[in-house]
């Protein structure tokens, strides 16, 4: 009894083995020098923004819009979720966590949050910064009092890269759960349906979850071409719904994913 006793209390908490999880992950995918040109990859939006100032000019505010809708969203957030969000979720060999599972029984549920929430951190850290150094470099064309004004704008904008973290990381963690080979439909789902569809006209935005990402920021579909003058396009959504369709699909993705993975 007391030897079972001794071993019960010896495992660790939930808790306890989701940080191991997050500290595992920083240290082994963060470390890996793919990983790290992904990084690189991040000040490519800033050269952007650096190149726009100094050599075009124009509204400040309103291309630091334009940069988080078309670079930071609909490119980066999708793209690096995708990557981490799979990688996670599927590199537990590779990452020697399968050697922490046969060690101690502790819950695959455990494993996936450990791993998705680092994930999520990670890559809202990443683009949180990464979209503030492009407002400051942007909005500051328009004057230094611009860039008072522009902070409410600016939390809603961080605001809503910080939940499409969230709800893309769980979408593509979902898929590293149910396929073997998940990149490609990933890569398809993200570039071949969230990257399109929340522009079409009609009502196939409201099936994207970009669609209620771009609301947060009062923006609507980007309908161009001939089909946009014979379908209209939807008006956006508003903030309380957007609000409850990202956070109610990123619960919903996430407990599928946990109960298919355990």
């Amino acid at each position: 009894m007391s030897g079972t006793g001794t071993s019960e209390r010896s495992l660790p908490g939930n808790l306890a083995a989701g940080l191991f999880m997050a500290r595992l992950f920083f240290r082994l995918t963060l470390g890996r020098r793919r990983t790290l040109w992904l990084g690189l990859a991040l000040l490519v939006p800033v050269g952007l923004g650096l190149w726009w100032r100094f050599f075009e000019g124009g509204s400040g505010t309103g291309f630091f819009l334009e940069m988080t809708v078309n670079v930071i969203l609909q490119f980066f957030a999708l793209g690096l979720t995708l990557y981490l969000g799979v990688a996670a979720v599927r590199d537990e060999i590779e990452d020697r966590t399968i050697v922490y599972l046969f060690a101690r029984p502790v819950p695959r549920s455990v494993i996936l949050a450990g791993k998705i929430g680092s994930v999520v951190l990670t890559v809202a850290l990443a683009l949180g910064i990464v979209t503030l150094l492009v407002y400051l470099v942007t909005v500051s064309a328009d004057g230094a009092a611009a860039l008072g004004l522009g902070l409410p704008r600016l939390l809603v904008v961080l605001a809503a890269v910080g939940l499409a973290c969230l709800a893309y990381t769980a979408l593509f963690s979902l898929l590293g759960v149910v396929f073997r080979r998940p990149m490609i439909p990933a890569v398809v789902l993200a570039f071949g349906w969230e990257g399109v569809a929340a522009n079409l006209p009609g009502g196939f935005p409201r099936a994207s979850l970009m669609f209620y990402i771009k609301s947060l920021l009062g923006l609507g579909p980007e309908t161009t071409g001939v089909l946009s003058m014979l379908i209209p396009a939807v008006e956006p959504a508003s903030v309380p719904v957007s609000l409850a369709v990202l956070l109610g699909a990123a619960a919903v993705i996430l407990a599928t994913a946990t109960v298919i993975d355990g």
